[in-house]
């Protein structure tokens, strides 16, 4: 794709440029040590600047991967005669464990997230879950505890012990199923 990009003059010549463009700023920024240290610092400038070029060059018209084609472009593949097509309406069913890492989902999702699972795992018979909100400032720690202390399925919770998670994650107690 890049390759593709640099058989335009135009981008191949202002990318050429560019890297001359850095190479002369560096030149120009390393002058007053260049002349402290003498010409053994010129010569490392050079031998800096051939390197950028070799590079540079490797890029350009180095061996190649395979071009994409339109369909890679699009996103749309064939789909093979075993895969079943994947529907992205169809929701997908995630294993309940004691434990769910909070980190993967958007903050906005959180309370949702939280609610949801808790009643799942009230119904698969959890006693205790622990929930992992990050460390970070403190923002869904505070979140998750407020959404904990007025769930109706919270018998109590605490931040859990430092082999757990400590002030990363909580440790939610949930009342027994009706």
């Amino acid at each position: 794709m890049v390759r593709q990009a640099f058989r335009d003059p135009t981008v191949f010549w202002a990318y050429i440029g560019t890297k001359m463009g850095v190479f002369a700023i560096a030149a120009i920024a390393t002058w007053p040590l260049a002349r402290l240290i003498g010409p053994r610092a010129w010569i490392g400038l050079g031998v800096f600047g051939g390197l950028l070029v070799i590079l540079t060059l490797a890029v350009l018209f180095g061996p190649s991967s395979k071009a994409p084609s339109d369909d890679d472009v699009d996103g749309s593949r064939e789909v093979a005669d075993d895969e079943e097509p994947i529907d992205p309406e169809m929701p997908v069913e995630i294993p309940v464990e004691d434990s769910i890492d909070l980190h993967s989902f958007p903050p906005r999702d959180v309370p949702d997230v939280v609610d949801a699972y808790l009643e799942v795992a009230v119904e698969k018979g959890f006693n205790e879950v622990r929930l992992i909100h990050g460390r970070g400032i403190g923002v869904q720690r505070d979140r998750v505890q407020k959404l904990l202390a007025r769930h109706p399925l919270i018998s109590g919770f605490h931040d859990a012990p430092a082999d757990r998670g400590g002030w990363g994650a909580t440790i939610a107690y949930l009342k027994p199923r009706p």
